[in-house]
């Protein structure tokens, strides 16, 4: 299951550098965070809330991919999605990070993710409460990048 979900990567990846031409995708942010909160709700896990912070680090995250032409956590120059997330101002305790390429509607992305085990794992985590999105249609293709946090909290003595 990881060599297909690897390989599926790899292709998408490469129909997005070669500018592939199909249909353009459906994906919403709405659609998306509806969908990951009835999957948290029916494990018993609070709602996540979508975050203007986490939002903005997102799209930072996927235009700097674009713009450098790469798909991975991490940029070839090494930067980390929590670079992202602490330039942007979100203090956080627990933080988390899924991508996607290449998907054609909301349903199908979010079910791939929830067919991995890392990525399901950062959907259903107790330790987070909030999400952030960027969906960007390029060269025929839709990248996503989705962020979780849980903002630092100052405990008072």
């Amino acid at each position: 299951m990881l060599m297909k979900l690897k390989l599926g990567f790899l292709l998408i990846a490469v129909m997005l550098l070669t500018g592939f031409s199909h249909s353009l995708p459906s994906i919403s942010l709405e659609g998306i965070m509806g969908i990951v909160n009835a999957d948290r709700q029916s494990q018993g896990l609070p709602e996540l809330s979508l975050n203007p912070t986490l939002n903005r680090a997102a799209l930072a995250k996927a235009e700097d991919m674009i713009s450098n032409h790469y798909f991975a956590h991490t940029s070839p120059e090494g930067v980390a999605p929590w670079y992202w997330i602490k330039t942007l101002g979100y203090n956080y305790s627990f933080a988390g990070e899924n991508l996607a390429i290449g998907y054609q509607n909301t349903s199908e992305l979010v079910d791939s993710w929830m067919d991995s085990p890392a990525h399901r794992a950062n959907i259903l985590s107790p330790n987070y409460e909030d999400m952030g999105l960027a969906v960007i249609k390029s060269q025929n293709s839709t990248l996503v990048v989705q962020m979780f946090g849980s903002p630092h909290k100052l405990t008072q003595k």
